[in-house]
């Protein structure tokens, strides 16, 4: 069946032409397909009983190994973490108490991890 428009009430046969254009293809996003998940952070993650904060903190490890590959800063925002802002919040401060990682905050903005700690702060 071919489609129609409507003109001055009259239905008029619309056909399709092939012009050899073919649209841009738009590029995927990258994704991770595996991340290295420290020794030292399964043992702190061990002593919280948040799944929010074990969520966030897998949350920066993929997105540490992301910006390893095409950099940039990495930006707890809710389109990232997908979490609530008090939640997210929370468990960023929790993650801050453990020691894995620091993070920054300029007024009302998401959350930025400073630095992220694969081992003991003091060995660093």
């Amino acid at each position: 069946m071919s489609p129609y428009v409507i003109r001055e009430g009259r239905r008029i046969e619309v056909e399709t032409l092939d012009t050899g254009i073919v649209p841009k293809k738009r590029r995927e996003p990258f994704k991770a397909q595996w991340v290295k998940l420290p020794r030292r952070w399964i043992e702190v993650l061990r002593r919280t009983k948040s799944a929010s904060t074990k969520q966030l903190a897998m949350e920066i490890l993929t997105e540490v190994f992301k910006r390893e590959q095409i950099g940039g800063e990495i930006v707890l925002s809710a389109t990232v973490t997908k979490l609530l802002h008090s939640t997210r919040m929370r468990a960023a401060k929790e993650l801050v108490e453990l020691g894995l990682i620091e993070t920054e905050q300029k007024g009302r903005q998401a959350i930025r991890v400073s630095h992220v700690y694969y081992y003991n702060k003091n060995r660093e």
